[in-house]
């Protein structure tokens, strides 16, 4: 049923307000007593004084989300949601650009530094999108614009009051929103998910949803682990999602190959949605729609194609996509180029990074479906390089390939093969990673430009010198303790003016502490975390770190190096070419050993075994770059366990003794590719990195037998927002791991939430994270998902 703008709710609690107060609209939650918890927490906030201010949002994708943003409107303030892993700092730029205002979080509502300015105009919602600057944005949403929305989902979708709608997309994004007011104003059952909580989705899909908004990274991922596990499922398994009748993707485009792996996976096809952050959802369409078309407008949507050039319309295209709203009487142009296919429209791609050769348009989005057909590729991203003459722009593909997968020659032959030649990319970047908007949308690449920190950084290899220094006159053992300069001079046979001098430096530069003679030098060490023993840092396991890194800035991490992998690219790295048996090697391997066998790698092994819980006569896979560590535990605390040794890298030196005697004794088996299906655990240690063992997340998981685990010991470079690198980016951040990793590594699965997303693809869940303060380790122990 259908009805005018004006005679329905004029608010959305409003809606809520005319459904069945009895009908359950959330987990445990009716709508009368949604609209009663909505109702008190409004009256509290408004006895805040928060009306007419910003209020940001940053809570769960949970159904406490959903009370919370209708309070803080029925409170006459304006919602600003975000994702909840925002940081402060972001925050405070959205609240500036706001005007200042309040944060609403789990703990309650909180002051800023910003006092809220009083605006009299009526509840909006302020979502934040990019300006042309790189300032944040905030386009200004009314309640009106979202019931016309959520008319449409009723009447051009079909969203009903029978259905279960679940929510598996980040609410803080206009297009969950659009959906969310949809189920409000219809009284379908709301089934709010976090995108990243893939399990769950998979019960609520089997416990009957019959709606499903997703975007396409998530029904990537939920097909790909729909089709891992009906590999292992048997005939009489129940159907993954029963009663499911539309699936609908927005936020981005369905290819074929996406469309036929959810339609394999779930046995439906992919809707579609196309919408804007300014106007919501105006396009959608059914499954069976050709690749890359978005629908058509949806009721109370008027479409129109233009020009570039001359500004007149053109019915067929391609032309700017300019929509009109029953809730907006201006034309709005969404920035998109487009071109109608029959009944439907097919966006090409966004004016800026629309392709032009020949006069020809070239829809990157076409491109991206193709090479996103090669097994090898995991991500990809085509843009335009404008050129001097217009219509002769380049085409750039910037791509992220599997663990082994094809490069640039290969690619290039896949896309000659599969497109016409001026479609084919002139250019082809292999990048580590593509970043991604928190709706999986891709972000804008980053440009780089130097900062003041620069000239800081011309200078730190002083203080490296200064420590290595220290090191060489044999001096570290003796200043763990706390020596007098008399001691220190006497020992070394050093002048001790000049020795006082380097002692005094390196006290102001934070190497040494120069207090009383009983105080211990204390603070966890960066690579390895806080010492086992106690607060203070242990001499040898300090020196070992320290001979390691004075022989690598000698050698393998120098200027000369990173600036040969940067030309040449990591397949072509002096450290892989190196012969085994050259001393300078086996002195490297040796000192790597000590440094990463210390107390502190023993300490967590014994923590990861203890959280693994082994069973008596467990069998374990250890994938490392070390001697074997956890297996050589586990068979000194079981002698009925076995397992299998799989030592990565060239910096793994020989095995452990006790490993050796197992191997001997039939016990241990050894070698690349261990056998599938027979391990009760899995542990990757400091070898997660490496494309040729650890990095090969599906392959590892397959060793495992039912209900066994994945435990990574490893280190990880600070992802966007991590608390860690915020309180202190210099200790915790980890960034210069990554010049190690490019001399001498890998680089897969850089930061921690690269892994999840690959553990996520190859069909596992993160059962826990374990950082450890003040270093970039992590402990994490993964599953098969459910």
């Amino acid at each position: 049923m259908s009805d005018a703008a004006g005679a329905g709710p004029q608010t959305l609690l409003g809606a809520v307000g005319r459904l069945d107060p009895d009908r359950e609209v959330l987990p445990g939650l009716t709508a009368g007593a949604l609209l009663a918890a909505a109702g008190a927490a409004a009256d509290a906030l408004a006895a805040e004084g928060v009306e007419g201010e910003a209020v940001v949002l940053r809570q769960p994708n949970e159904p406490a989300w959903v009370t919370a943003f209708l309070a803080v409107l029925a409170a006459g303030a304006h919602p600003l949601p975000v994702a909840p892993d925002t940081p402060d700092a972001e925050v405070a730029r959205l609240l500036a650009a706001a005007g200042g205002g309040r944060v609403l979080d789990a703990a309650g509502l909180r002051p800023t530094g910003t006092p809220g300015r009083k605006s009299g105009d009526a509840p909006a919602v302020l979502l934040p999108t990019s300006g042309s600057t790189g300032a944040p944005k905030l386009v200004r949403r009314s309640e009106a614009s979202w019931l016309s929305e959520a008319r449409r989902y009723r009447d051009g979708v079909g969203l009903t009051a029978r259905d279960t709608l679940l929510l598996p997309v980040p609410l803080s994004h206009a297009y969950a929103l659009g959906w969310l007011c949809g189920g409000l104003l219809t009284g379908a059952a709301l089934r709010p998910v976090p995108p990243t909580a893939l399990g769950r989705v998979g019960r609520e899909l089997a416990d009957g949803a019959t709606v499903v908004a997703l975007v396409p990274a998530t029904a990537r991922l939920l097909a790909t682990r729909r089709r891992l596990k009906a590999r292992r499922a048997a005939p009489e398994d129940p159907p993954p999602a029963p009663a499911l009748r539309i699936a609908m993707v927005g936020a981005g485009p369905v290819d074929a190959a996406l469309d036929a792996l959810f339609r394999e996976a779930y046995g439906i096809g992919l809707a579609r949605n196309y919408g804007s952050t300014e106007l919501g959802a105006v396009l959608a369409g059914p499954a069976g729609l050709a690749p890359l078309d978005s629908g058509s407008p949806l009721p109370g949507v008027t479409v129109r194609l233009v020009d570039r050039a001359t500004g007149a319309e053109t019915p067929d295209g391609p032309g700017l996509l300019r929509i009109r709203t029953d809730a907006l009487a201006d034309w709005h142009d969404t920035g998109d180029l487009a071109r109608r296919q029959g009944n439907t429209l097919r966006v090409l791609g966004r004016e800026g990074t629309a392709v032009r050769r020949g006069g020809r348009w070239v829809a990157p989005l076409e491109i991206e479906s193709v090479l996103r057909g090669h097994d090898g590729v995991r991500e990809v991203r085509v843009g335009a390089r404008r050129r001097a003459h217009e219509g002769e722009d380049g085409i750039v593909a910037e791509i992220v390939v599997a663990t082994g997968g094809p490069d640039e020659k290969e690619l290039r032959a896949y896309a000659e093969q599969h497109l016409a030649p001026y479609k084919v990319p002139d250019t082809f970047l292999l990048r580590a990673a593509l970043p991604r908007t928190a709706a999986g949308k891709a972000a804008a690449a980053p440009r780089y430009r130097l900062t003041p920190r620069a000239l800081a950084a011309a200078r730190a290899y002083k203080t490296s010198e200064l420590l290595f220094a220290l090191h060489r006159l044999g001096l570290l053992d003796a200043l763990s303790d706390g020596t007098g300069l008399a001691e220190l001079s006497a020992g070394s046979g050093c002048d001790p003016r000049a020795l006082e001098l380097l002692l005094d430096t390196a006290t102001a530069l934070g190497l040494l502490d120069a207090g009383p003679a009983t105080a211990p030098a204390t603070g966890p060490d960066p690579a390895t975390g806080p010492d086992p023993a106690g607060p203070r840092v242990r001499a040898a396991e300090l020196i070992a770190f320290v001979e390691l890194e004075e022989r690598l800035s000698r050698d393998l991490v120098t200027r000369e190096t990173l600036a040969a992998v940067a030309r040449a690219g990591l397949a072509g790295r002096d450290f892989d070419r190196r012969s085994a048996a050259d001393p300078a090697h086996t002195a490297l391997v040796r000192a790597y050993q000590g440094a990463m066998g210390g107390p502190a790698a023993h300490a967590r092994t014994a923590l990861g075994l203890r959280l693994l819980r082994p069973r008596p006569g467990a069998r374990l896979v250890e994938v490392t770059a070390g001697a074997g560590r956890y297996l050589e535990r586990l068979l000194a605390a079981d002698p009925t366990a076995t397992g299998h040794l799989w030592q990565a890298g060239r910096l793994a030196g020989p095995p452990a003794p006790a490993v050796v005697e197992a191997v001997e004794a039939g016990r241990v088996t050894v070698g690349p590719h261990p056998p599938r299906g027979g391990a009760d655990l899995c542990v990757v240690a400091n070898a997660v990195h490496d494309p040729a063992s650890g990095a090969r997340l599906t392959e590892l998981l397959e060793t495992l037998r039912p209900g066994g685990r994945l435990l990574v010991d490893d280190v990880f470079l600070p992802s966007a927002g991590d608390p860690a690198t915020a309180a202190a980016p210099d200790l915790a951040g980890g960034a210069e791991l990554a010049l190690d990793w490019l001399t001498h590594g890998g680089t897969d699965w850089p930061t921690l939430d690269a892994l999840a997303a690959g553990l996520a693809e190859a069909g596992a869940d993160v059962v826990r994270r374990l950082p450890f303060e003040g270093s970039p380790c992590h402990l994490v122990i993964v599953k098969e998902a459910d």
